[in-house]
């Protein structure tokens, strides 16, 4: 019997994606097809107008009150890099979650910075109570919103407080967290929110998004460097903003494709949609022996990304299962994020991922958790 294709790697990249977001990455590459910032004839012009209305649909969506604090970027990694790049010097202490993503923990370990890390329970929910630190001695506190391993919400409105409190800039990845849950910056007092389009977005790959606070945009200093078609008669960076971070020419064709996901992008109810999907894997997954699910229990205290840990078969093996023998699509292994699976107990040999988007249906839930249950039996 066939049986149709589960996609549940959305923590990876999403798929399908919005609806328009082909058309508008055709339309560009088809009829569009120039640079912005460099010319002023009408086509280049036109195409600034997009990329402008683009940058002024994420400054809304997101709580950015200025959108040339909406910089773009080659994607989140990118923009992490640039957030911390920008800002840290080696030797400086940085305040970081035990569930940070290798895109935070390697530009920081690569600058020779001292890291602390903020306990966590062992569903690596943040513990700010058991927090012993001098904030005195902090450059930077840096922290994922919610896990790529174990899709658990971290308290960062608690920790933005704290953070602000004593003075010192949060920078938030939010690779798993933007399109999954509604995100204020100005309301979290953060001083960068990191984003990826194409993700809970729903938008293409290759580009990202770091939205800067007012102080953070002064502070924060460039570390890519090059042309951006303003004061070429300069060897330096523009001074003004979206230029000071924009060098080189922009992912015109994602961009444009992130404009087609947005017009359709509700946070509120992709919310509501994904809780429905998590309440229901959750009531099923609870039910079935020899696994061990990672992470929260309570659904408010997650997204849509689950990680199990099989303790009747290699976790390699039950995804190879999952995928020849049910068509089912997951990713095995550490997640690019050793420190988490430290956290969670599940290192070094990592779990099952199954990850969500507002495509996924509740018979697709269904229908994994009937493999899930098939796979984990003792043989």
């Amino acid at each position: 019997m066939f049986l149709p294709e589960i996609y549940m790697d959305n923590a990876a990249t999403s798929f399908p994606k919005a609806d328009g977001v082909s058309d508008a990455v055709k339309q560009y590459l088809d009829t569009v097809g120039v640079n912005v910032g460099r010319s002023s004839y009408a086509r280049c012009t036109d195409a600034g107008m997009t990329v402008l209305s683009v940058r002024e649909q994420v400054a809304d969506t997101f709580g950015c009150s200025d959108l040339r604090r909406v910089i773009f970027t080659g994607g989140c990694t990118a923009a992490l890099n640039m957030a911390i790049q920008g800002y840290v010097r080696p030797g400086d202490s940085v305040l970081i979650s035990s569930m940070e993503h290798n895109a935070v923990l390697r530009p920081l370990v690569a600058l020779g910075c001292r890291l602390i890390r903020i306990p966590s329970d062992s569903d690596g929910c943040m513990r700010l109570d058991r927090l012993n630190v001098d904030w005195r001695e902090l450059r930077l506190c840096v922290c994922t919103m919610a896990s790529n391993v174990s899709g658990t919400l971290q308290d960062t409105e608690a920790l933005a407080a704290l953070a602000e409190k004593h003075g010192v800039p949060l920078v938030l990845d939010a690779a798993q967290a933007a399109g999954h849950v509604p995100i204020d910056l100005k309301q979290l007092h953060a001083a960068a929110l990191c984003i990826p389009a194409h993700k809970g977005l729903r938008g293409p790959q290759g580009l990202g998004l770091m939205l800067l606070s007012e102080s953070y945009a002064d502070a924060l200093q460039p570390s890519v460097f090059g042309g951006t078609g303003s004061q070429s008669h300069s060897d330096r960076m523009p001074p003004f903003l979206p230029d000071r971070f924009e060098p080189g020419t922009l992912n015109l064709p994602a961009i444009y494709g992130l404009g087609a996901a947005m017009r359709s992008f509700d946070p509120e109810r992709a919310r509501v949609h994904e809780l429905a999907l998590i309440r229901r894997f959750l009531a099923g997954v609870c039910e079935i022996p020899n696994i061990r699910l990672l992470g929260p229990t309570d659904p408010k205290k997650r997204v849509g990304v689950f990680a199990i840990d099989f303790l009747t078969i290699d976790n390699a093996e039950a995804s190879a299962r999952l995928d020849e023998s049910f068509h089912i699509l997951t990713r095995c292994g550490l997640h690019c994020a050793p420190e988490a699976h430290k956290t969670l107990g599940s290192f070094p040999q990592g779990a099952v991922r199954f990850s969500f988007s507002p495509a996924t249906t509740a018979n697709e839930i269904d229908a994994a958790l009937a493999a899930i249950k098939e796979i984990s039996a003792p043989s």
